[in-house]
């Protein structure tokens, strides 16, 4: 024991010695941030109005001024003796307008997120200063103009989501020559087609995401040998043609997304894909047989509106609730639902039908839906109950109720998170209807609502909204809304038309039936937040639907005058009888004084003769 003492002391002066260094090491100054990055910060935050405690001598030392959910002021910083300033983060703030020119002054940068802000104008020539940027997120602005040449310089991009922009001309032939991009995104702007042919060069892709191009045509040759690629969404991108023999080899396909082009051809060209989970090929021009083996339970397949696709649904979907969507197709589905469903789905794909085949007779002329919800009986304020719509229809698919004839059909699903379908919340603020708006129905691209049967004439739609999933924070849905083919809103905003989250509005429009078919479709066209709340919360909502038989004024029964009206009708009556009796006065004295005349005339010439 004697012997073991040194070694204890040695030990514990060793252990008192490097404690004695680590505390003299946290004494050391954190390393101040250079000069030119800390300047060019200041003034960059001058300029938005977020100086106040970023006028600190050393940024870097402090990173973050705001990291709420609402909004987010934060930097990056790489330090090894001095530290450079290598990420900036401004989101959610509405009140940002302008791109300081000093921000380019953070040559260091190597991501740059300045979404969900309200920046106006162009992108300036000087980003071409940043070419070490690996990361470029301004989605969610209002940014306006071309691209400039100088956008090319950034050869280091991996990650570029331009979404939600007025950025306008043609899409950039450079970006095909940025070979580094992993994820690009560019939807909901108002740039043109074509698209690069180019773009297949970009091997690296594992997202693409283009959309709402309008301008000259494109073909599926784009499409490259993207072996590591699991999302490829190009909707409603101008793409024409068949496609070829021999489709691109995407062995990590995951999403496809080729709705609202004009693609043409046998879908057995896309049996490559269908281990995919999500298959959107609708409005296009595909025809022939629709191949069985691409209808499986764990692949939502929408196959809608592509008119000459045929042939019958595998007989296993009997009975069962499959992810498919065939409505405005010619595919057989007597085998697969009863009488009362195919009847329904018939004279929706013959757009139009005997009335009496669907409504036996009855005088269908009133339609009400509790979207997303149970029914509601509002008898005692609008003699009307809504109908409940719980059917989860998943990623594709559709609902038929024989019982009011009316049909919901959705599409849609975000490619990074499930897609609710079907919300609710607790609480509405100012409605007299408050259970009506506490569920919704919504969808990440298409939602559609018909209702079969009705007698023809004039109809008042009344849509319901409120929002109940963007509560909080800079989030904004936008969608637009059609009846009867025609669009009545734009980028309509329920929240900035309700004046709040949580509260009720409503849409009222006059519509013409004449086929016995009235349709509603609320549908996304690129524009507003994609991840606020939660990725997958952007789309259509509807919280209710009300349609009713417009009063026709050539049958309407006549109505019951009032006191007042009687009186006066009665003084229009005398003062007619007065005229009436003074006129025939007039004749008769008119006459007598003719007759008089004659006879005096007739006494003076007797004597003459």
């Amino acid at each position: 024991m004697a012997r073991s003492a040194p070694a204890l002391v040695a030990v514990f002066l060793l252990v008192l010695a490097l404690l004695t260094l680590d505390a003299a090491q946290g004494q050391q100054p954190f390393p101040p941030t250079d000069p030119s990055d800390a300047e060019a910060l200041h003034a960059v935050f001058r300029q938005w109005r977020l100086e106040g405690e970023a006028a600190a001598e050393n940024p870097c030392m402090k990173r973050v001024w705001s990291g709420s959910f609402e909004t987010n002021a934060s930097i990056d910083c790489n330090c090894p003796s001095w530290c450079r300033i290598t990420g900036l983060n401004v989101t959610g703030y509405r009140n940002i307008t302008e791109i300081p020119l000093a921000l380019f002054n953070l040559t260091e940068l190597i991501s740059l997120d300045l979404s969900n802000n309200n920046l106006n104008g162009s992108i300036p020539p000087e980003v071409g200063n940043l070419s070490k940027l690996e990361t470029w997120h301004f989605n969610n602005n209002n940014l306006s103009g071309s691209f400039p040449h100088e956008s090319s310089l950034l050869r280091n991009l991996k990650s570029l989501w331009i979404f939600d922009n007025n950025v306008e001309g043609l899409i950039p032939e450079f970006i095909q020559n940025l070979t580094s991009l992993t994820d690009l995104r560019i939807y909901g702007t108002k740039l043109q087609g074509p698209i690069p042919k180019k773009i297949s060069n970009l091997t690296n892709l594992e997202v693409l995401m283009l959309g709402d191009l309008g301008g000259n045509h494109s073909y599926f040759d784009v499409i490259g040998e993207w072996a590591n690629l699991s999302t490829l969404s190009l909707r409603k991108c101008g793409l024409t043609g068949q496609l070829p023999n021999t489709p691109p080899n995407l062995p990590k396909l995951k999403y496809l997304d080729l709705t609202s082009n004009n693609l043409s051809g046998s879908l057995r060209l896309l049996l490559p894909y269908k281990d995919s989970s999500f298959i959107y090929i609708g409005e296009n021009s595909f025809s022939e047989r629709l191949p069985p083996e691409i209808v499986q339970q764990n692949v939502s397949l929408d196959v809608s509106y592509n008119r000459f696709v045929n042939g019958s649904l595998p007989t296993a979907l009997t009975g069962q609730k499959w992810p498919i969507n065939y409505i405005g197709t010619s595919v057989d589905a007597s085998g697969t639902v009863n009488s009362d469903i195919l009847t329904i789905l018939n004279c929706l794909r013959m757009k139009g039908c005997n009335r009496s085949s669907v409504t036996t007779g009855a005088d269908h002329t009133i339609f009400a839906i509790n979207c997303g919800g149970k029914q509601i009986d509002y008898s005692d304020q609008m003699p009307t109950v809504f109908s409940e719509d719980l059917t989860d229809l998943g990623g594709a698919g559709f609902y038929v109720n024989t019982t009011s004839h009316w049909v919901t059909s959705h599409v849609g699903s975000d490619p990074f998170n499930k897609s609710a379908g079907i919300v609710n919340i607790d609480n509405i603020l100012d409605s007299d209807m408050p259970e009506l708006y506490k569920t919704a129905r919504t969808s990440t691209s298409s939602l559609r609502y018909y209702v079969v049967g009705l007698a023809n004439g004039k109809y008042t739609v009344k849509l319901f909204f409120a929002e109940i999933v963007i509560t909080d924070g800079p989030g904004r849905r936008l969608f637009d809304i059609d009846i009867q083919n025609q669009n009545i809103r734009k980028d309509f905003d329920i929240t900035k038309e309700a004046g709040g989250s949580r509260k009720g509005t409503n849409i009222t429009q006059e519509v013409s039936v004449n086929n016995s078919i009235l349709e509603i479709h609320l549908y996304w066209s690129g524009r507003g937040t994609c991840c606020i709340p939660y990725k997958g919360a952007y789309g259509p909502l509807v919280s209710a639907i009300k349609v009713t038989r417009s009063q026709d004024p050539t049958i309407s029964p006549p109505r019951a005058p009032s006191s007042d009206s009687a009186r006066q009708d009665e003084k229009r009556r005398g003062v007619v009888a007065g005229i009436a009796a003074l006129c025939i006065a007039a004749a008769v004295i008119s006459s007598s004084v003719v007759y008089l005349w004659w006879k005096w005339v007739s006494l003076v010439k007797r004597p003459m003769a």
